[in-house]
């Protein structure tokens, strides 16, 4: 409880929070409700003024890939009446430090439900909400300090050391205060394994996580701290820590540990026609983290030549994609990676071909049959995006020709 003794009113500050997540990020909204009491009797309508709850939602603005912190007062409607006194009762909203929208000293009806704030992330600010009407002047009904959430670190990259290190690096935020860094290492490949929670003070910017797994894959989430506030978003990176095997390298760089998910399995076209490739794969072993495959093909003949599919089951089944409106035979490149972001997997790749078209109007000439020999012609199929393309004939002969060019005569 808050006490606020200069005007006789008491606050009790009530939280709860509410999470949702989307592929890359994750943010919670915190609710923080101040509902006032009256210790003096004062007139009816400034109890009902100074009464009044005030809703604070706070929302981080990196949602929408600006610098700054959302914040709605919410004011609950008086009771006043719409003559007398409430024909000019007004609420001022002032607050420090003076940096945000709309600026200092902004006023509206008393009559308003909302107040909407644009502030800095990463920002103690003290808000003061008064209440002037006919009668009384700049009435106090509401002060509360919010910090405001930091933004998350930047450039977070995992490299792996000597002596089973694994070397933590990021940057802070572009925008705003902070006091440290805290980070999660989540296991993916044995849950049983726990996670740690890592506090870092300061603006240190590299941290080493000791005794790993070998092998095993794990998720990093790194926030940022201002005070006892945790930034609403978090930065995250997969990463496997390498093999016993290979554990007595040098400190190495970026591109040589595995951050992303593993690569999927070996995968088949298990139907085809002229325009049509259905490819069918199998999931990543071990699994690992990830939430969905990113299939793509070469040449980009197809009607979508970059497809999404969303992983199903845990642990994971076979996965399917359909790629149409493709040539007739051509040879197409199809590569399929697991995603897990805003890593992607090394891709697994193989080449198939679509079935050709057949040719139009074969036809052998009787006048040119001869023992050992005879004449074939034809015509091209109709499709004229189709490339050369070859046709056999005649077991006995085991020839091929151009569908451009008949066969000529043969004689034995």
């Amino acid at each position: 409880m808050i006490l606020n003794d200069s005007n006789g009113v008491y606050l009790e500050e009530k939280v709860s929070c509410e999470i949702r997540e989307w592929p890359s990020m994750m943010w919670k909204k915190c609710i923080v409700q101040a509902t006032a009491t009256t210790r003096r009797v004062r007139s009816a309508c400034v109890l009902q003024a100074a009464g009044a709850a005030l809703l604070v939602l706070i929302a981080a603005g990196a949602l929408a890939g600006a610098a700054a912190a959302d914040l709605v007062i919410e004011i609950p409607a008086s009771g006043v009446g719409a003559g007398g006194e409430a024909a000019g009762a007004r609420y001022r909203l002032d607050y420090t430090p003076p940096q945000g929208s709309p600026e200092p000293n902004f006023t509206v009806p008393a009559q308003a439900s909302t107040i909407n704030f644009r502030g800095l992330p990463g920002t103690k600010y003290h808000f003061m909400l008064y209440y002037s009407n006919a009668t009384f002047a700049d009435l106090l009904t509401w002060n509360q300090t919010i910090i405001t959430a930091p933004e998350p670190p930047t450039n977070l990259t995992v490299t792996q050391g000597r002596n089973k290190k694994t070397i933590i690096t990021w940057s802070p935020p572009a925008h705003g205060d902070y006091t440290g860094f805290r980070f999660k290492v989540i296991p993916l490949t044995d849950a049983r394994e726990g996670a740690r929670n890592i506090t870092v003070e300061g603006g240190n910017g590299s941290y080493a996580v000791r005794d790993l797994a070998p092998g095993a894959t794990y998720q990093l989430h790194a926030f940022t701290l201002l005070h006892d506030k945790e930034s609403a978003a978090y930065a995250s990176r997969n990463f496997t820590v390498r093999g016993a095997g290979r554990a007595r390298d040098a400190v190495v760089t970026r591109s040589a540990l595995c951050t992303g998910p593993n690569t999927p399995g070996k995968f088949i076209v298990w139907f085809r026609n002229e325009t049509t490739l259905l490819v069918l794969w199998q999931p990543p072993y071990p699994p690992g983290a990830y939430t969905h495959y990113k299939v793509s093909i070469e040449p980009r003949d197809a009607r979508d030549s970059e497809l999404y599919v969303e992983k199903e089951g845990e642990p994971p089944g076979p996965a399917q994609a359909a790629f149409k409106g493709l040539v007739p035979g051509r040879a197409y490149n199809i590569s399929v990676q697991t995603v897990s972001e805003p890593e992607v997997s090394a891709p697994t790749t193989a080449q198939y071909r679509t079935v050709p078209l057949r040719p139009r109007n074969v036809t052998v000439d009787a006048r040119e049959l001869r023992e050992t020999s005879f004449r074939v012609s034809w015509l091209p199929p109709a499709d004229h995006r189709l490339r050369s393309t070859h046709f056999t004939h005649s077991p006995a002969l085991q020839s091929s020709m151009s569908p451009s060019r008949p066969l000529a005569p043969s004689h034995g």
